[in-house]
């Protein structure tokens, strides 16, 4: 709760009491503001002789003490106590209008009614029963003094022609029910706070737990992409130098091998070339997941030198399919700050899949250009397409479209969550559009601002 300075929570619920005094302050200006225009409205369209220079001076002091205040909020040490300060103020001021506008016998006195529930929202339980002990005092001494006559009636004739204050079972009948009225009230509000106060701190403590698990599955996770790192980093040199290995014996470097034997070792090559691309998306899937690269790996590169250059590397492959390439890019640079190595495995990965799933004879159009603030690169196949309902999952980890198992059936589904998240972490955007045996369409593109 607010007032307990020993809560774990202090922190949060103290920022609540915080506002809810805000939102008290500016009430009691509304209230200010309403109290002058019905005390004028009364006096002068009503004609009711209400003391109007009396109640117009304790407004002014209401809003005096308001704006005060309003300036030290944000200076306070201690909101509880400066809670208590403004609830006991506000007591005295409105006994004080309850004695100007016809003492026990005005109807402002029900206004103490609600104080004690802004009391129960602001203070601890014990102290909003102390605060209502303070209301529950100022009505009975002001009913005394003014039966007594220690304190002037002001008796207000248009609302009561005969005046009961010194009807002393009158007095008593009133005392009774302000104190029963403010006392349940106050019983009423605290346990309704009470309830409240105690959701709202298994909320918080559920809040804290759902937060903590959650940092420790992200610790987990971290390390287990740190370990799949360095695993899949050292494995990728001895698988690389092992297919290497076969292929030259496949090639008859070793000398003559035979027919048998070769078929042999053209599978284990084969197998061997799936396990290392295998590991190498494993490798650009964590790299992808690791932290943005240093400001020092990251600079101004030509996104359309980087399609040239896997182009280049694609063009053998290309070729052997008889598929035509055409690309439309700017003729000026449109410079990324980007890692080159990032930017070459999302164009590598886009464009290998185009050639992969697009029949022989088929075509691919690259188009890049840089429109306003945005870099944009469409890459278009007339290949196999991807079904509709698989669309939306086309970039979950390890998933593949069952024609595109069909045409590659050692394929890792790796190729698109390594884009994805690569693309992502430049801020940028990847979406696709395809028709199912017509073709598909990636769009990637990078906003120019975001980059540093």
């Amino acid at each position: 709760m607010p007032h307990n300075i020993h809560s774990p929570e202090k922190s949060s619920q103290e920022k609540e009491l915080v506002e809810s005094l805000s939102r008290f302050i500016n009430l009691r200006w509304i209230m200010a503001v309403m109290i002058c225009i019905t005390s004028v409205f009364a006096r002068f369209i009503l004609n009711i002789k209400l003391p109007l220079t009396s109640i117009l001076t304790i407004t002014f002091c209401i809003m005096m003490f308001t704006f005060v205040c309003f300036y030290f909020q944000k200076q306070v040490k201690s909101y509880e106590r400066f809670a208590n300060i403004q609830i006991s103020v506000d007591w005295i001021a409105l006994i004080s209008l309850v004695h100007f506008t016809g003492g026990i016998e005005s109807p402002v006195i029900f206004y103490f009614i609600f104080h004690v529930i802004i009391a129960s929202i602001l203070l601890s339980k014990k102290e909003c029963y102390l605060q209502t002990g303070f209301a529950v005092l100022l009505i009975i001494s002001l009913s005394i003094l003014e039966y007594f006559h220690i304190l002037p009636h002001i008796h207000i004739k248009e609302l009561f022609p005969v005046p009961v204050y010194n009807n002393g079972l009158y007095l008593l009948s009133v005392i009774f029910f302000s104190i029963t009225s403010l006392y349940i009230s106050a019983y009423l509000a605290t346990s309704v706070n009470k309830r409240l106060r105690k959701r709202e701190n298994e909320i918080i403590f559920l809040k804290d737990s759902i937060t903590d698990a959650y940092n420790k599955l992200e610790l987990v996770d971290r390390e287990k992409s740190e370990f799949t790192y360095k695993v899949t980093h050292e494995l990728r040199s001895p698988l690389s130098a092992i297919q290497s290995l076969l292929k030259s014996i496949e090639e008859g470097y070793a000398g003559e091998v035979p027919q048998k034997a070769r078929e042999l070792i053209a599978r284990s090559e084969k197998r061997t070339g799936f396990l290392l691309t295998l590991v190498n998306d494993l490798l650009d899937l964590v790299s992808g997941k690791r932290e943005k690269p240093s400001e020092k790996e990251i600079g101004p590169v030509d996104v359309n030198e980087s399609l040239q250059g896997t182009l280049h590397l694609m063009q053998e492959k290309s070729k052997n399919k008889g598929i035509e390439i055409s690309i439309n890019s700017d003729l000026k640079p449109s410079y990324l700050n980007v890692d080159r190595d990032d930017l070459d495995i999302i164009m590598t990965n886009l464009i290998d899949n185009a050639i992969k799933y697009t029949e022989r004879g088929g075509k691919i159009n690259i188009d890049s250009r840089m429109t306003g603030k945005e870099i944009i690169v469409t890459i278009s196949d007339t290949g196999i397409g991807i079904p509709e309902e698989d669309l939306d999952k086309i970039f979950d980890e390890f998933y593949r479209a069952e024609n595109a198992k069909d045409i590659e059936h050692d394929g890792t589904g790796l190729g698109l969550p390594i884009v994805n998240s690569l693309v992502k972490r430049y801020g940028g955007d990847i979406d696709a559009q395809s028709t199912l045996e017509k073709g598909t369409t990636f769009t990637v593109s990078f906003s120019v601002n975001d980059q540093h």
